[in-house]
C-alpha cells in the first residue's frame, strides 16, 4: 500500500465520495489525430496538473481553501497559518506568474468522463460537419489495477462539482488533522518531527483532494480523473517529458496501458457517420484491438 492510500484511508468517507468502487466503463474523449497516437503506441498522457488548459482551474480548489481557514473557527494558528501560506503561494505561482518555489512532487492526471456520449465534450473536438471526435471506453477497475501493478499507484475518481459537498469535504479534513496537531501537542511525546509529519499530511491530503474540485459551471462533463504523484529528479521518479501547448511548456508522464483495459472506440455525432464507422473499424484491425466494440453516437446533429 502506497502512502497515498495510507493518506486516504484516514478520510474513508471522503474516499468513497471519490470512488465507491463499483466497476464501470469511463470514457478518454480526444481528437482523431490524437485518438490514432494513443492506440498506435498504446499510451494515455497524464499532464502535470499545474498546467491544465485553464489555470484557474487548479487555483479555484487553492482559492477556495484559503478562504475557508479564514471562516472557519477553532483551527490551531500555528498549523493552519502555515497552511494557508502554502496554498496561497501556491495559487500565486499559478495566478501572477511568481517563481520564488519550486516543488519536486507533482500531479499528473488525465481525464475521463462517465458519460460515452456527451454533446458537451463532443462539442469540444468537433470542428464542422466533416471532423468528429472520439472517446476510447476503458474497464475502470483493469486500469487502475494494472496502473498498481506497474508500481504507477493511481489516485482516482469522480470530480466533485457541488460547492456545498467541497466545503463539507475541506471542513471534514480541516477537523481531522487539527485535532490530530492538537493531540501530538499535548502528548508527552511531544516533538517537532510529530507535528512537521502533521503539517506535511495536510498539505498532501489538501493538495490531493483539490485536484478532483472543480468550478460547478462545468458539471455536465461528468468528468473522472486519475492522478498519478511523481518526485521529479530523484532516482525512483517516472521519466516526464514536455510538450508545447497553446504556448505553454506542459510536463507529461505517459502510461503504456493492457489492451484488455480497453472496451470500445465511440464515435462522436457526423453525418458521414457510415463512413467514419468502417474507417475506425480497419484503423483497430490495423493495431490488433479488431475485438473491440466501434459505437456511433445517438445524439443528432442539427446545423
Amino acid at each position: 500500500m502506497s502512502y497515498y492510500d495510507v493518506l486516504l484511508e484516514k478520510i474513508p468517507k471522503i474516499k468513497k465520495i471519490l470512488d465507491n468502487d463499483t466497476n464501470y466503463t469511463i470514457y478518454h474523449y480526444t481528437k482523431p489525430e490524437k485518438l490514432l497516437n494513443i492506440l498506435s503506441g498504446g499510451a494515455l498522457r497524464f499532464s502535470n496538473a499545474l498546467y491544465l488548459n485553464d489555470k484557474e482551474e487548479i487555483a479555484y480548489s487553492y482559492r477556495l481553501i484559503v478562504h475557508l481557514i479564514d471562516e472557519f473557527d477553532g483551527l490551531n494558528p500555528d498549523l493552519f497559518d502555515k497552511i494557508k501560506n502554502h496554498f496561497r503561494n501556491k495559487y500565486k505561482h499559478i495566478v501572477d506568474g511568481n517563481n520564488d518555489f519550486v516543488n519536486k512532487l507533482e500531479y499528473f492526471t488525465t481525464s475521463f468522463s462517465t458519460e460515452g456520449d456527451n454533446l458537451t465534450l463532443w462539442n469540444n473536438y468537433a470542428k464542422g460537419k466533416n471532423y468528429t471526435g472520439y472517446n476510447i471506453g476503458f474497464d475502470k477497475k483493469k486500469l487502475v489495477t494494472e496502473m498498481t501493478e506497474n508500481n504507477y499507484l493511481p489516485i482516482y475518481g469522480s470530480v466533485i462539482y457541488d460547492k456545498q459537498k467541497q466545503i463539507k469535504i475541506i471542513h471534514a479534513i480541516f477537523k481531522k488533522w487539527n485535532m490530530l496537531f492538537e493531540r501530538a501537542l499535548k502528548s508527552k511525546k511531544n516533538n517537532q518531527v510529530k507535528l512537521f509529519d502533521i503539517l506535511f499530511e495536510l498539505i498532501d491530503v489538501l493538495s490531493i483532494v483539490s485536484i478532483f474540485f472543480k468550478n460547478p459551471q462545468f458539471e455536465n462533463e461528468h468528468e473522472y480523473r486519475i492522478v498519478i504523484v511523481n518526485v521529479f529528479g530523484v532516482e525512483t521518479s517516472k521519466p516526464t517529458m514536455v510538450v508545447e501547448k497553446n504556448g505553454l511548456f506542459v510536463p507529461y508522464l505517459e502510461y503504456h496501458f493492457s489492451k484488455d483495459s480497453v472496451t470500445s472506440i465511440n464515435i462522436g455525432p457526423t453525418f458521414d457517420e457510415n463512413i467514419f464507422y468502417t474507417s475506425t473499424n480497419r484503423m483497430l484491425l490495423n493495431f490488433g484491438y479488431q475485438d473491440k466494440q466501434v459505437y456511433r453516437s445517438k445524439i443528432p446533429l442539427r446545423y
